[in-house]
């Protein structure tokens, strides 16, 4: 049937609150509706693919490519649905630099793509009219097909919203109200997460009837039906080149950051991923060949990790066993000594790092380009990744390491930097890559962890410490 890409004057704007109304009804009327964010970000997609019901999936051409994200879109845009893209940031906002590459507006332009423009109306009258005329005239090679006000005061601060708006041409597609009913919770790294219940079935029903109340529901699913069509590409499915092998990944409170396409990547060549809790399970699945413990909110669950010693025991011996693990992010302090908390409490973790997280610690926010230098269960040196780092946390000063498994180039013009802490047969980063800029690297992970599972171990490069 065709998509949309919802896109906002700037962040704050609430083009997650209108994604989120336009998933909540058009599935309720029965439309299946895809899911996509673009950037890097792991949390709006989340919440947007637990109110769609199926996984959304990043559109980033910068951490993968052009093609990359075209094929994606035209792969997943359901028949008979619609493909429900969520921007980042402003329109034009995209990974740093003289230009908007990585932004909504270069997803829209290379997937011809209509846009719809969620314009901030608090604070604002007849001024969003010189601000929607800004935007219609910035890219003219973009398809801008419709603005909605969030966050109007009434009926009469309305009224004037359109006719400020009316000499742009531009057709209003609704106008959601004042109503911190609908507005999703945040803390630390951005809104909280489905595994915080951030969405309950009231919040969602809210959010579904604010939109059939307030939003042209029709019009906007006859603009996404003018989009016009993807090709497909051909399928170019390789066969594993092994039996399948069970990889553990960890899902719950604390962990659920995780690219869709990196799971697709991993199923594709041979594994089975089978979830498990850090936090509340006492032990490993069994008969593992492999560990994904992917990023989100150990800090706030670090009484209970901590607590958890069984399982923290369980990784300890598995990794010590040579068990293949990747750890990103929250799942790398996991893996470190402790975590501090904001009170200098530490509570203990798996300790494969002798490190400790101290939380809240400085800030970062970057993409990365990075290249594998060591052997490592990602592969062999010579392959090139890009991803990006976002954590509000800092290692206590580090000791010297004697290998590391990544040479990071942050934007927006970094100088290259030693990271990816190799232990036994871990490695462990705050960086989290999406494989769709190397996607040879799923199938070195799989083929590490079978090799595991068979027996064959795992060969890590001489002088591989514990020591980030």
């Amino acid at each position: 049937m065709g998509r949309v890409l919802v896109a906002g004057t700037g962040t704050g704007t609430g083009k997650t609150t209108v994604c989120l109304a336009l998933a909540a009804a058009l599935t309720r009327r029965g439309l299946r509706v895809a899911p996509f964010k673009v950037g890097p970000d792991f949390i709006d997609a989340a919440l947007l693919g637990a109110v769609a019901g199926r996984p959304a999936r990043a559109l980033d051409p910068w951490m993968t490519s052009p093609d990359w994200v075209r094929a994606s879109l035209a792969r997943h845009e359901p028949p008979g649905g619609l493909a429900l893209i969520e921007g980042m940031m402003g329109l034009f906002d995209g990974a740093g630099g003289p230009d908007d590459r990585g932004s909504a507006a270069e997803v829209a332009r290379l997937t011809g793509t209509p846009v719809l423009l969620v314009v901030d109306a608090r604070g604002v009258a007849r001024s969003a009219g010189a601000l929607a005329l800004g935007f219609a005239r910035f890219d003219p090679g973009l398809s801008l097909a419709g603005i909605i006000f969030n966050g109007v005061g009434g009926p009469a601060h309305r009224e004037t919203l359109e006719a400020g708006v009316a000499p742009v041409g531009l057709p209003i597609l609704g106008a959601l109200p004042w109503d911190g009913a609908l507005a999703i919770p945040e803390r630390h790294l951005g809104l909280l997460t489905p595994e915080a219940r951030a969405l309950p079935a009231d919040q969602v029903a809210r959010l579904a009837a604010a939109a059939e109340a307030h939003l042209d529901l029709d019009r906007i699913v006859s603009i996404a039906a003018a989009a016009p069509p993807l090709p497909v590409p051909a399928e170019q499915e390789t066969p594993p080149a092994g039996p399948p092998v069970r990889i553990a990944l960890a899902r719950d409170a604390a962990f659920s950051f995780y690219y869709q396409d990196n799971l697709d990547l991993l199923e594709a060549s041979g594994a089975v991923l089978v979830a498990f809790s850090p936090l509340n399970d006492a032990r490993l699945p069994a008969g593992l060949g492999g560990l994904y413990l992917g990023g989100g909110y150990p800090e706030s669950e670090a009484a209970g990790l901590a607590g958890n010693a069984s399982m923290r025991e369980e990784v300890r011996r598995a990794v010590g066993a040579g068990l293949p693990v990747l750890a990103e992010c929250g799942g790398f302090m996991y893996l470190c000594r402790a975590i501090e908390d904001d009170a200098g409490r530490r509570h203990p973790m798996v300790g494969i790092f002798d490190a400790v997280v101290r939380f809240p610690g400085p800030g970062t926010l970057a993409y990365c380009s990075v290249d594998l230098v060591h052997q490592s269960p990602l592969g062999p040196p010579g392959a090139s990744l890009r991803g990006h780092e976002f954590h509000a946390s800092s290692v206590l000063a580090p000791p010297p390491v004697r290998a590391r498994a990544y040479r990071v180039r942050r934007l927006p013009a970094g100088g290259p930097e030693s990271e990816g802490y190799l232990a036994q047969s871990a490695l462990g980063s705050y960086l989290h890559l999406h494989w769709g800029s190397c996607p040879d690297v799923a199938g070195h992970f799989v083929a590490t962890c079978r090799a595991h599972a068979q027996g064959r171990g795992v060969a890590l490069p001489a002088g591989a410490g514990g020591s980030p």
